[in-house]
């Protein structure tokens, strides 16, 4: 039997009012009712439990922290990864104002797209609030079935944005069906986030001219159920039979067959516009008994 901790109502109460002021300040851009919504899920003493650790243990990257990661890989990414090419940059006022009119850059700027039904939609809408907010000419942007035809005179690289690299079998069917119209190209992948494991088991070798260069990498410690990252509070419980709690939870509420999210990896990782398919379900799964916290 799961002992909760003799604070958690305490602990629960907590984790909601700083949901709350998160929201309140659109550091979380969740409207409240949602919210409150959600928290309806959880019924028992142990699933309240849950939701307070679901709350504490939540990354959100809201559009300020996007417009961030963008800007890091373009000061910084761009220049560390490529330099060793060959390929040299303008000072970065000089590199914002090329990129804000398109010209003399010889780079282009794609997305992971055209390889299964799940792809395409959260890549998109990151190249596409790139373009809008961080001020990149939309003549810089391709699309996958265009790479063939591009001019290797007027572009050297293309620089594929992502928004999560989990198992990378995306990435995989990607470059199965495109890698031989990107020949004679660097391709630069930045995903916003990249599971340690994906990172590791990509072939290299195979792909002699992919880089891979993620904004943030995410490993073990990353999983929900994994006592790295739990509050002082969560220090002793014991995670099987909290897992357990879990599943008979979502088992019991939902339909969804992937528990823990894609690949068993358990993420707490969300976008403001979309969440990962290896983020926990709990958060994101919809249906007319669970309200969900954020969009698929």
């Amino acid at each position: 039997m799961f002992n909760l901790p003799s604070e958690w109502e305490t602990f629960y109460e907590d984790m909601k009012k700083t949901a709350l002021k998160y929201i309140k300040i659109n550091f979380w851009e969740i409207e409240e009712d949602d919210f409150l919504l959600w928290l309806q899920n959880f019924e028992t003493n142990e699933e309240k439990f849950i939701a307070a650790l679901l709350i504490y243990r939540l990354i959100y990257r809201n559009k300020a922290a996007l417009l961030s990661m963008y800007n890091y890989i373009i000061d910084i990414i761009l220049p560390n990864e490529l330099s060793p090419f060959g390929i040299e940059f303008p000072p970065l006022d000089e590199l914002h104002a090329k990129l804000e009119n398109g010209r003399e850059l010889q780079l282009r700027f794609s997305t992971i797209e055209g390889v299964d039904k799940q792809t395409g939609k959260s890549g998109s809408t990151i190249l596409r609030y790139f373009e809008r907010n961080g001020g990149f000419h939309k003549r810089l942007k391709i699309s996958a079935n265009m790479l063939k035809g591009i001019d290797r005179n007027s572009c050297k690289v293309v620089v594929l944005f992502d928004d999560m690299m989990g198992t990378g079998e995306q990435f995989n069917l990607y470059l199965e069906k495109y890698y031989k119209d990107c020949e004679g190209l660097i391709v630069l992948y930045c995903p916003l986030s990249a599971t340690r494991h994906a990172i590791e088991s990509f072939n290299s070798e195979k792909y002699s001219n992919v880089i891979i260069s993620p904004v943030e990498i995410l490993d073990e410690q990353y999983k929900f159920f994994n006592i790295s990252f739990m509050p002082k509070i969560a220090e002793d419980i014991d995670l099987e039979e909290l897992r357990s709690i879990y599943t008979n939870l979502m088992e019991r509420k939902t339909k969804i067959k992937e528990l823990f999210g894609r690949s068993g990896q358990e993420l707490t990782y969300v976008f403001v516009d979309s969440t990962p398919n290896n983020t926990l379900p709990a958060l994101w799964y919809s249906d007319d008994i669970w309200t969900p916290l954020v969009p698929r």
